[in-house]
């Protein structure tokens, strides 16, 4: 008994209280770096409630997690800047709100054939950099770069009507595409 009541402290506190000076979403992202997803959860509890009352985007720790990890498999090179960084990350929430996509982030990055790491089962293994969790943090948050949920592709060649082509000296080009449906849209 002992025992549980502390347990069952950590569990109910979440649901009931929360700090009005504390930004969850930025603990959030600190128990990313630290792969801490139950602590995460925890802060995602608190957070979820204070949203409850106030106002925010809702959105869960496995979405920042799974974002962090997607940024960092596509584009974590140093060298690259943070723009190609949040285009990643703006396509998988684009995807994610599309018609021809799942409707949840680890659905888009999951699905057959799309995303290299999670296709080939070792996108848990990936450690997402501070850059990459602090670009799915803003992006989660609503900062875009893109501006246009129509460009739901980012791929090495060409899948539709180009966006934009980012070219890099070792990687190539990257082309955001728009969707083959735009009527969709």
């Amino acid at each position: 008994m002992r025992i549980l009541l502390p347990l069952l402290f950590l569990f109910i506190v979440p649901l009931n209280i929360y700090d009005m000076s504390l930004d969850y979403s930025e603990l959030m992202a600190d128990c990313v770096a630290i792969s801490d997803e139950k602590m995460g959860e925890w802060y995602e509890n608190a957070r979820n409630i204070k949203i409850s009352k106030f106002g925010g985007v809702r959105w869960s720790y496995e979405d920042l997690e799974l974002l962090s990890k997607i940024i960092e498999a596509e584009a974590g090179m140093n060298w690259l800047d943070e723009h190609i960084r949040m285009c990643v990350g703006e396509v998988v929430l684009n995807r994610v709100d599309s018609p021809e996509f799942p409707n949840t982030i680890h659905e888009v990055i999951y699905q057959e054939g799309q995303y290299h790491h999670a296709e080939l089962g070792i996108l848990h293994e990936v450690v997402p950099t501070e850059k990459s969790i602090n670009t799915a943090l803003r992006l989660l948050n609503g900062e875009r770069v893109i501006n246009d949920k129509r460009v739901v592709f980012q791929s090495n060649y060409i899948l539709g009507e180009i966006h934009e082509a980012i070219y890099d000296e070792l990687l190539g080009f990257t082309y955001l595409c728009y969707s083959n449906n735009p009527d969709l849209y």
